[in-house]
């Protein structure tokens, strides 16, 4: 019994020990959760710049060269602080007005000026599109503000 009696405390402060250390990790990784949304998520009245842009690649571009510029495309955020959110994929329209454009991108940006003095001739950029040329027939862009 008085093993007991020293048993059943301690079990209730390693359990309440225990409690609280998730508590506290939980409350960090809230913490960074809500930093992250902070940077991806618009303020109530905030607009967004959108940039639409389509590729129509030439017929003779390898699946291997296609793939090598997605990923250029998708890590110029990681070079351009400006770009707020990137994000691409394939055309998978049932209607057959693509014309040939099979891949969209939509880069958002919070400012024209970020997107013309800091992203358009960003040195990463424009690098960027330099090594489209032997590889795309056609480029279609859009930019919007979202509503």
């Amino acid at each position: 019994m008085r093993k007991l009696k020293i048993l059943i405390p301690a079990l209730l402060y390693l359990m309440v020990g225990s409690c609280a250390g998730n508590s506290e990790k939980e409350t960090k990784t809230e913490l960074e959760n809500k930093k992250e949304e902070a940077k991806t998520e618009p303020m109530k009245d905030e607009k967004l710049l959108r940039h639409v842009v389509i590729f129509k690649f030439n017929d003779d571009a390898s699946e291997e060269q296609v793939e090598k510029l997605n990923k250029s495309f998708n890590d110029l955020s990681n070079h351009i602080s400006v770009i707020r959110d990137f994000e691409w994929g394939l055309n998978d329209s049932p209607e057959d007005f693509h014309q040939g454009f099979t891949h969209c991108y939509l880069l958002t940006f919070r400012s024209e000026k970020d997107r013309d003095s800091i992203y358009t001739p960003h040195p990463k950029h424009q690098e960027f599109v330099a090594s489209l040329g032997p590889y795309v027939e056609k480029v279609f862009v859009v930019d919007y503000w979202a509503n």
